[in-house]
């Protein structure tokens, strides 16, 4: 997914910030800008002039679930996309549930949420159809949860039984 970052006290330079939808992981280029990645790998020095920087910094939201970070330009936060209230949060995080089920239900309902939380932010489409998108990729999560875990709970019968037919 990328995103535009404006940098108003520089004459509305853009900024441009990939965010990877599997790993979280950020990277932000600019055309007009030097941008200088530091060791910390959520931190970026912008070369502003020649001696001249501004430190950047990324900050995941909702402990990593959220995929979009929030930006930070010197010590002043900023939202790169719309911001959400409790009970977005809330009705995004139905697919966490599925933790109680163990690592498969933990990745699963981890990759919903995920799922959730970038279409609750999709203007497009009225409220009321991406409530209803939610809920199906809720219920989506809970039947590939179940499907992949009596496949595997097949799997492992069946190795049993060949496994103890061969003793």
């Amino acid at each position: 997914m990328k995103y535009k970052f404006m940098l108003n006290n520089l004459g509305d330079t853009e900024i441009d910030i990939n965010v990877s939808f599997w790993s979280g992981a950020v990277k932000i280029t600019s055309d007009e800008l030097r941008v200088i990645r530091q060791p910390n790998l959520n931190e970026y020095k912008i070369e502003i002039s020649h001696d001249r920087f501004q430190l950047l910094k990324t900050k995941r939201q909702l402990l990593g679930l959220d995929p979009i970070p929030k930006i930070i330009l010197d010590s002043a936060e900023f939202d790169i996309a719309q911001s959400l209230h409790w009970y977005e949060y809330l009705l995004c995080c139905i697919p966490l549930i599925l933790i109680s089920g163990g690592a498969i239900g933990g990745i699963i309902g981890f990759m919903g949420t995920r799922l959730n939380l970038l279409l609750i932010r999709i203007k497009k489409y009225p409220t009321i159809i991406r409530i209803i998108i939610i809920f199906l990729i809720c219920y989506l999560c809970l039947l590939v949860f179940k499907e992949l875990s009596r496949d595997i709970a097949t799997a492992l019968r069946l190795l049993r039984s060949l496994f103890l037919k061969h003793l």
